[in-house]
């Protein structure tokens, strides 16, 4: 069934006249109804519905048994206080609409019963003394019809007497309106008749009433209440047996038997055989008791006349009419009467079935509640109970008083939860509530919603060792559908550039993932491709299958040459990165490490690192002038297979050595005068330990002490023939092209004597000034040293005297002398920056100075070289006369000087 609102028709009221034939139709609800495929059923529950029939295609309602207006009212099916209306309710269904349709019907009275009195004669004592105006209480008659078909006056046919007047009232009776006398007339005979209906169909019936007059009695009893009115009272249905519910006292003045009185029942009440069984009235004292519990549901209302009579003769009864309510008590339970739409299954009143797919606010229940109570005990509500206070999957909604709709509240979804319960609360609304509760089970029925789903949600990645087995079975796929009995099947699915993979993958009928062949890393070390699920109805999931394939070391190691040479300049830094050493393997993942052969570790270990993956690096920096090439091997090893290469590294040079010259100084040279008178040819040697352009040496002549001395650049001397001393100082420069290097010697000594003597005489003359010179020095440093600490006494020794005042006059008249030497200043001046250096007493050594081009120029007062005359001196010669020792001034920076 579509999901649609409900609709309610109230139909206007239906009159039936009570005692219509069976099979008169009503109505027809179809005429009055969309066109559609109409399905039509009671809601209502109660015994109404067994004097109707409905027509379930059409909705005729026709008449099925007979309908009694005043049995309807006595057994309280319709309330006939004011008119008999009986309600039916009425679920009218198609495919496309539900409707609830009311339909009240008010059966109308018919003057279908006849009146008529409880006896055929009634006998009536009077005492003749009986006082003027004295009402005399005429039996009723009994018309269960409606007004007005019921009793609607009174009338005494041939009417004689004059000592009478009748009070037509629907409680009749007779006024004495004229003494009485038994003496004249003892009887009176009369003709009672009552009329029914209206004017145009009036019907009466009729009784004969004896009068009888007796001797003097003539007080009858009273009651205590006014005889004229009923008494009325409400007796609660549960009031429980032999209850006193009233006492109807009388009184009656005279003495003996004749105030003695007797309280009956009057006839007409005695012939309700309903009042005798449930009431009973004590003859003695008036009291009325329950014999039988009263039921509301059964009877409402009951109307007793007693009869109060005394024991004397000629006793005149008294009537006095108790009408007894019975008050409605909250004592029937609610009721809930249930039933489905067509495409809702629901079994034993409390178990429903629907399909999960249903759809939001879908009505899947119609249920009417009764109670049999009254008012607002008869008055019952409904509400829904949701289980552990959980949002309600359901909702109830109110259609009318006692009609209620229930309708989805969410979205269902059976593979979350296939179950659920709740329950259905009804309640009256008496002091004392009853209820009723009804536990319902909701099974959704599965519908056919859900894909496949895989046991990995995600995709699946596989890892597999190249080389496999044929026909191995890589994986089983698990795999299931929520939804209840579906089938499911697997199928590989291929793009364009994978149809090749058909004859690699297979699956079969357990769900296994077979590989054929094979799997080769080198060839192919990736696949992908998916895996389709489909069930019965084509749901389908796909997942994507990733397969590795893991390299094993199945190809040997192998490098692509077997040497390698390397060109390095020298000077590079620590740990200076080489190359990387690569060989090739096409298992991808073995790890290739990479050593240095054994046999060759030790000769370069202090040079050469090489790492394990293959980068080589220097341990420290080369000096080409020391070691200008490395030759080693390098084996490499992936835990299998080895191989080896042969390295070379070739230091190149740098130009980092500045050019020097061999040739000492003083540089003697023997002249024979026999060889000619030509110019001296000497060749002066220089060295520089670079190679190539760096160490090729150019010299120049700077400063000489003749002019007739020529320096060609290969170092070739020319001098005059003349014993001889020259002194100039010789520039040296290498042909470096990138960097340019020289040197400057100052004050070479050239020597040129006749012998061999003169040589060494002066080469031991030179070494005596040089420890002359050395003595003046260290005398130097030790006067400075004794005039620091005489300072430093003195100065302790004054800061004492200043503390002793007397001692403070006798002290300053003291002269301090001066100790420090005369030349102590010359030598602190340039104490920091100059060096002292002592010549040798090597025959073959001159105190020389050798400085950079690029230092700074010395001071004027540096001596660089001091010859005394060749001829002998006084060995003797004193300190103070040691004008021969030399002075050398040496630059801050060694780097850029050699001596």
């Amino acid at each position: 069934m579509n999901d649609s609102d409900y609709d309610i028709e109230y139909i206007i009221y239906f009159e039936l006249i009570e005692l219509s034939p069976i099979g008169t139709s009503i109505t027809q609800l179809i005429n009055i109804l969309p066109s559609s495929n109409w399905e039509f059923t009671f809601l209502t529950r109660t015994s109404v519905i067994s004097y109707f029939l409905l027509d379930d295609l059409k909705g005729t309602i026709t008449v099925k048994r007979r309908l009694d207006r005043e049995d309807l009212c006595r057994l309280g099916i319709c309330s006939c206080s004011n008119e008999c209306l009986l309600k039916l309710e009425i679920n009218a269904l198609s495919d496309i609409y539900t409707h609830i349709i009311y339909v009240p019907i008010i059966i109308l009275d018919e003057n279908d019963n006849f009146c008529f009195f409880s006896n055929d004669i009634y006998y009536l004592n009077i005492s003749e003394n009986v006082p003027l105006n004295t009402r005399l209480i005429l039996p009723i008659a009994h018309d269960p019809d409606q007004t007005p078909n019921n009793i609607q006056s009174y009338s005494i046919v041939s009417n004689n007497y004059s000592e009478f007047r009748l009070d037509n009232q629907l409680t009749p009776s007779m006024i004495i309106i004229e003494e009485l006398d038994r003496e004249l007339c003892d009887k009176y005979y009369f003709n009672f008749c009552a009329y029914e209906g209206i004017s145009n169909q009036k019907r009466s019936c009729c009784t004969k009433i004896i009068l009888t007059i007796t001797d003097i009695n003539d007080n009858s009893p009273k009651f205590q209440h006014d005889q004229q009115s009923p008494l009325i009272i409400n007796i609660s249905e549960l009031s429980p047996i032999h209850t006193e519910l009233i006492q109807m006292k009388a009184f009656d003045p005279d003495e003996g038997l004749n105030g003695k009185i007797i309280y009956t029942f009057s006839k007409w009440t005695q012939n309700d055989v309903t009042i005798n069984k449930i009431f009973n009235l004590n003859p003695d004292n008036g009291s009325i008791t329950l014999l039988k519990q009263l039921d509301y549901e059964e009877r409402n209302n009951y109307e007793l006349q007693i009869q109060a009579k005394d024991c004397g003769s000629n006793s005149i009864p008294t009537y006095a009419t108790v009408i007894i309510q019975v008050v409605d008590e909250n004592d029937c339970t609610p009721e809930i009467f249930t039933f489905s739409p067509s495409d809702v299954k629901f079994i034993n009143n409390s178990i429903i079935y629907i399909l999960e797919n249903i759809s939001l606010n879908t009505p899947i229940l119609y249920m009417t509640v009764s109670d049999c109570d009254s008012n607002e005990n008869g008055r019952v509500a409904m509400k829904l109970i949701s289980l552990f206070n959980e949002t309600s999957v359901v909702q109830l909604e109110k259609i009318t008083d006692n009609t209620y709709i229930l309708k989805t509240n969410i979205q269902f979804d059976r593979e979350q939860k296939s179950f659920y319960k709740f329950t259905l609360f009804a309640y009256d609304h008496g002091q004392l509530k009853h209820s009723i509760e009804n536990h319902f089970e909701l099974y959704l029925i599965d519908v056919n919603d859900c894909s496949p789903i895989f046991e990995n949600l995600t995709n699946y990645s596989f890892y597999i060792d190249e080389n496999n087995e044929e026909n191995f079975i890589l994986h089983t796929f698990k795999i299931f559908d929520p939804d209840e009995n579906d089938q499911v099947k697997l199928e590989l699915k291929f793009n364009n550039n994978e149809q090749q993979y058909n004859h690699i993958f297979q699956l079969n009928e357990k769900n296994q993932l077979i590989i054929l062949e094979n799997l080769d890393y080198e060839k192919q070390s990736f696949y992908e491709f998916s895996i389709l699920a489909e069930d019965i109805i084509g749901h389908q999931t796909f997942v994507n299958i990733s397969i590795y394939v893991n390299d094993l070391n199945d190809n040997p190691v192998k490098f692509l040459t077997n040497f390698i040479q390397y060109e390095l300049e020298e000077n590079q830094n620590n740990y200076t990165f080489i190359d990387h050493i690569q060989a090739e393997e096409k298992d991808k993942y073995d790890q290739i490490i990479y050593k240095i052969h054994s046999d060759d570790l030790d000769q370069i270990k202090d040079f050469i690192d090489l790492k394990s993956n293959g980068s080589l690096y220097t341990k420290k920096s080369f000096d080409r002038e020391q070691i200008n090439k490395f030759e080693f091997r390098i084996i490499a090893n992936d835990s299998l297979y080895t191989d080896l290469i042969s390295i070379e590294i070739l230091i190149l040079d740098q130009n980092d050595n500045k050019p020097m010259i061999i040739s000492q100084s003083p540089f003697c040279y023997i002249y024979n005068t026999t060889n000619s008178n030509k110019n001296i040819q000497l060749k002066l040697e220089g060295y520089d330990p670079d190679e190539n352009d760096n160490g090729n040496i150019s010299f120049s002549l700077l400063n000489p002490s003749s002019m007739n001395i020529i320096l060609f650049s290969n170092g070739t001397l020319i001098v005059p023939p003349l014993y001889q001393e020259y002194t100039f100082d010789i520039y040296l420069q290498d042909n470096g092209k990138s960097n340019v290097l020289s040197s400057i010697y100052k004050n070479f000594i050239l020597l040129i004597v006749s012998n061999e003597s003169e040589c060494q005489n002066y080469s031991i003359l030179s070494s005596i000034q040089l420890d002359q010179r050395t003595f003046i020095y260290f005398i130097s440093i030790i006067l400075i040293s004794l005039a620091c600490f005489t300072i430093i006494i003195l100065i302790i020794c004054c800061f004492y005297l200043l503390q002793r005042h007397t001692r403070i006059k006798s002290l300053n008249n003291k002269k301090t002398p001066d100790l420090t030497p005369s030349f102590s200043s010359s030598l602190n001046e340039d104490a920091e920056n100059d060096t002292l250096l002592v010549s040798s007493p090597s025959p073959q050594f001159t105190a020389m100075t050798t400085v950079s081009i690029s230092t700074t120029t010395t001071n004027d007062s540096t001596r660089l070289t001091t010859f005394t005359d060749r001829t002998p001196t006084n060995k003797s010669s004193s300190l103070s006369s040691s004008s021969s020792a030399t002075y050398v001034k040496m630059s801050h920076s060694f780097e850029d000087e050699i001596l």
